[in-house]
């Protein structure tokens, strides 16, 4: 159970928390607003999909506390002097940040455990199969939100060149107008790539548009679909054979599951 004055109090909590994060010295860091952004549209994609699975309202709470707390590590951390924390994954600094939460304390032990595990999971590269079915439909969930507005930020980066994507940055891409043929070949065998296959921005804009491939709800094809994601990802790459054969696949699948 999560008590309907607990959840609106976990969304005060946050609100105040981030208070400070728009003030000085922050305000030069645009990085903070955008994840401060992230956030808020990963929670507004959760309800959208909550709603769209008939979930209860328990079940509407739990998965709105777990977008709502899974990247405020990410936050957390700069209030910190980071030798005292010593935790270099945002996912492990968001639950270290829960575990601190009186609010947090104040729900059921289960309901803790789901949130710690689905945010622990959010962006692993696969998803842990050992867990179980609650657990894994909420963390399929959080990643589902999680993507779609990934997705949106690179779009509009392409769009509008309106800064890097947080990711591009995390991961100090090259800026060449390539892609690289191995980590194509990657994807075009069927296999899964890893963000240490990335050479360039190109290669970072494919390995979002394989994500397709672990979306789970036919409401996020759907938003996928009617928000023209993957096409703008896909008009801002130089072609090639091996380009073109990664979008017809994404394509396909995608219509096979709307």
């Amino acid at each position: 159970m999560v008590p309907r004055e607990l959840i609106a109090l976990m969304r005060l909590a946050f609100n105040e928390f981030v208070i400070p994060l728009k003030q000085d010295p922050y305000t030069n860091d645009p990085t903070i607003e955008k994840t401060i952004d992230h956030i808020g549209r990963v929670v507004e994609n959760s309800r959208i999909l909550a709603e769209s699975l008939d979930l209860s309202e328990d079940e509407k709470c739990l998965a709105e506390i777990a977008a709502l707390f899974h990247d405020i590590g990410r936050l957390w951390v700069l209030l910190h002097n980071s030798s005292e924390l010593n935790i270099s994954d945002h996912a492990e600094a968001s639950i270290e940040y829960l575990k601190s939460s009186d609010l947090f304390s104040q729900l059921d032990e289960s309901t803790q455990h789901i949130v710690i595990q689905v945010i622990k999971n959010h962006n692993k590269p696969e998803i842990p199969q050992k867990e179980g079915d609650t657990i894994l439909f909420y963390i399929k969930l959080l990643r589902d939100a999680d993507k779609l507005d990934v997705w949106r930020a690179t779009s509009d980066y392409i769009t509008r060149k309106s800064g890097k994507p947080n990711m591009v940055n995390d991961l100090d891409l090259s800026e060449k107008a390539v892609v690289t043929s191995s980590f194509c070949k990657i994807i075009t065998d069927g296999g899964i790539p890893d963000k240490s296959d990335l050479v360039t921005i190109n290669d970072f804009i494919i390995f979002q548009m394989s994500w397709v491939f672990d979306l789970h709800f036919k409401k996020s094809f759907q938003i996928l679909n009617q928000k023209q994601y993957i096409r703008h990802l896909y008009d801002s790459l130089p072609k090639n054979d091996s380009v073109i054969e990664i979008y017809r696949m994404i394509r396909i699948y995608i219509e096979n599951r709307i």
